[in-house]
């Protein structure tokens, strides 16, 4: 049975002031209210739940089922029934819902949670084998701060720094992170999260959450799009419509015909 890397964190996982301001827009590019949605990496619903409303049908998968259960209960709490939307326990490089959709999307750099080339073969597999006609797909991924040489130089540390800092009714939520490995042929970043809950100044609650980080620059994202036979359609900097390669966010918006001509525009609102 595979462990749940995530079922300590995840009820930690809401509490992030940090969150990017994406909801916005991917509500923008919904095709139409008639379109199915599929998210990868769904998490506990925070694109999820106001997503769900703009579309017909709304998918979700994500491997964690603590995330999952969240996610799950949330969707209940706001009545919405299984025939509008549904979240499912699943690996994003290997599925098959028999069904397609108008928009496969991948909030907050899921993508990099794709560690290995085999894994990533899965994932663009499983988009082609999901997009409607005409359907399309976005995924991002952090801008890296330094060139690779530089990455390998400075990244790897011991010390822990924080994250971010949030009140609870009853103390604080502290996230540190630590950079703790790399590989560094292939940019591999394998940082680890560490969540703390004080009442007071006393520690009741600590939980470490290991990730993997698979890095892109600009030109080897749209590579990796490109060689798993998708054409690109837009590319944005970040979610106010940054210039690509200018912003802190690489994001991508693709399908499956190779023509298609780049629009590097935000999307209309």
């Amino acid at each position: 049975m595979k462990i749940d890397i995530r079922a300590e964190a995840a009820r930690y996982y809401d509490s992030n002031p940090d969150a990017p301001n994406d909801v916005p827009f991917y509500q923008r590019l919904i095709p139409s209210s008639d379109a199915a949605v599929l998210e990868l990496g769904c998490g506990t619903g925070r694109v999820t739940l106001p997503l769900i409303p703009r579309c017909a049908y709304y998918h979700g998968i994500d491997i964690s089922p603590a995330m999952i259960a969240i996610c799950r209960a949330k969707l209940a709490q706001a009545g919405i029934p299984p025939d509008k939307a549904r979240v499912d326990e699943g690996d994003i490089t290997a599925f098959d819902l028999g069904r397609p959709f108008d928009l496969i999307i991948a909030p907050f750099r899921v993508l990099q949670n794709v560690e290995t080339d085999a894994e990533l073969d899965g994932l663009f597999r499983c988009i082609h084998g999901h997009l409607a006609p005409g359907g399309t797909c976005i995924l991002n991924v952090f801008r890296p701060n330094r060139d690779p040489q530089g990455l390998r130089q400075h990244w790897v540390s011991s010390e822990e720094q924080l994250s971010w800092e949030t009140p609870t009714d009853t103390g604080r939520l502290a996230c540190y992170a630590r950079q703790a490995r790399m590989d560094v042929e292939r940019l591999v970043l394998f940082p680890e999260l560490i969540y703390r809950r004080y009442e007071g100044d006393e520690l009741k609650e600590e939980a470490v959450l290991k990730i993997v980080m698979r890095c892109y620059y600009p030109d080897t994202f749209e590579q990796l799009i490109r060689e798993h036979g998708f054409g690109i359609i837009r590319r944005w900097g970040g979610y106010a419509g940054e210039p690509y390669g200018e912003g802190p966010e690489l994001v991508i918006q693709f399908g499956d015909d190779r023509s298609t001509r780049h629009v590097d525009t935000p999307p209309t609102i």
